[in-house]
């Protein structure tokens, strides 16, 4: 539950950014991840979460990070 609540964040911030470039789809997010998540999982939900957004089909990039903190680094979009 705690990866999909961050899941969820994540996305949001997303697409909000995007839609404040007006963006017409996102291509690319990355991530920077603490530990406390398992990136695989991540990187399942996020497919899942985008479905029928503009971030659906992005790239996901994610780094590790030190601590506990999930945090988006950079998106592309067009």
């Amino acid at each position: 539950m705690h990866e999909l609540a961050a899941v969820q964040d994540v996305l949001r911030a997303v697409l909000q950014a995007a839609e404040e470039q007006n963006a017409r789809r996102v291509t690319a997010i990355a991530l920077k991840v603490g530990r406390t998540y398992a990136v695989e999982n991540l990187r399942d939900l996020i497919a899942i979460a985008a479905k029928g957004t503009i971030a659906e089909g992005a790239r996901l990039d994610v780094e590790a990070a030190p601590g506990s903190a999930i945090q988006v680094a950079t998106i592309d979009i067009e």
